[in-house]
């Protein structure tokens, strides 16, 4: 089931940034590519039409590798979304993820909108790395198999 979370400028802790860019569309393409998910491979055209419906990557990028990338969507004129975290898996629970979210969410916030994201009730790293920053849920928590606290975050134990 999908977990709608919601951050403004009141929530929003910032942290860490370092190392995080935007990707540039013609000459980060190939980087991407590399990174993307084997069972959906990235092509030209899906890069394009990526961009065309409002997506802006940035990725931490290490030795020409990308070792963490997410994404802002621009689906509103009032919210954007914190979209398409993914890190890959030797440089997980090292914070890229928190880096990279953090990076979307500042600039979405700088631009005066909301930021939201909305992921997975069994994403457990995402619904963390979220509140981390400031994303409180948007709609009443769905309990996805972990203790939460009265605020709806995940627990320690989750």
């Amino acid at each position: 089931m999908a977990i709608k979370l919601i951050c403004d400028r009141d929530q929003f802790r910032g942290g860490r940034t370092s190392g995080v860019r935007w990707l540039d569309w013609q000459r980060d393409f190939e980087i991407a590519q590399r990174f993307w998910p084997p069972a959906v491979p990235l092509t030209r055209q899906g890069w394009d039409e990526a961009r065309d419906a409002g997506y802006l990557y940035c990725a931490v990028i290490q030795k020409d590798q990308i070792v963490s990338m997410g994404a802002e969507f621009r689906f509103s004129n009032n919210a954007w979304m914190l979209a398409a975290v993914s890190t890959a898996a030797p440089y997980r629970r090292q914070g890229y993820a928190r880096r990279v979210a953090t990076f979307v969410t500042a600039h979405i916030l700088d631009s005066g909108r909301v930021a939201t994201c909305e992921t997975n009730d069994d994403n457990v790293a995402m619904l963390r790395t979220a509140e981390s920053i400031g994303f409180r849920w948007s709609e009443p928590p769905v309990p996805f198999g972990g203790p939460r606290t009265s605020s709806g975050s995940v627990t320690s134990d989750g």
